[in-house]
Order: C-alpha cells, then structure tokens, then sequence
C-alpha cells in the first residue's frame, strides 16, 4: 500500500506563513522524515487567501525532502502543491533556495 499524506494550510494559522522554527515543527507533525524514508506522496494544500509562504517556513517544513530529492522536478514527482497561482514560483525558487544551501555547505 502506498503511503500518501496531506499537508492542508487551511489547518494551520495564516494566510502569513512564516518561521523556520514553525516549519520545522510541521515537519515533525506531519512525520515528513519519514515519509521520506517511505517515498511517500505528499499533497500540500495552500489556501487561495495566502499573502506569503516565507522561505524560511519553507525551509523547514519541506527543505531537508528537495535536498533528499537533489532537484526541485524530483520534490515535486512527491509533493504535488495546489496553491493559488502566484505562489508556483515562489515554491520552485524555495525549493532552488534549499539546494543551494545543500551546495554552499557542502564546500
């Protein structure tokens, strides 16, 4: 059976999200490691009424799953994003910012 979560922002406080600390604590909520681990799929639901997904919320909610991955088209075969239009590019430049964090360090 293939294992499939759901990440909903309608459930989380917004339409502003922000906070590394506040990502990495939905990353824990929603066991994201180990869908990971499990090569799960993951569908994240971002609100119509989102001002802003920071990149530092970003960053920790789904940062280490795009470095796994090891390119932005790879996290995306796994996390399908239903977001308001605006936000497809601000989700593949977040997704571009994590690797390059993974490169910079890796030096």
């Amino acid at each position: 059976m293939d294992e499939h979560v759901i990440v909903d922002f309608n459930k989380i406080q917004g339409p502003v999200y922000t906070g590394r600390a506040r990502g990495e604590a939905l990353r824990a909520q929603y066991q994201l490691d180990l869908m990971d681990d499990k090569s799960a799929q993951v569908d994240v639901i971002i609100p119509e009424n989102t001002y802003t997904v920071s990149s530092s919320f970003f960053l920790g909610l789904f940062g280490p799953s795009v470095v796994k991955a090891g390119s932005v088209e790879l996290f995306k075969q796994r996390f399908h994003f239903r977001a308001p239009e605006f936000m497809s590019s601000i989700i593949d430049d977040h997704a571009a910012k994590a690797l390059q964090g993974r490169t910079l360090l890796s030096h």
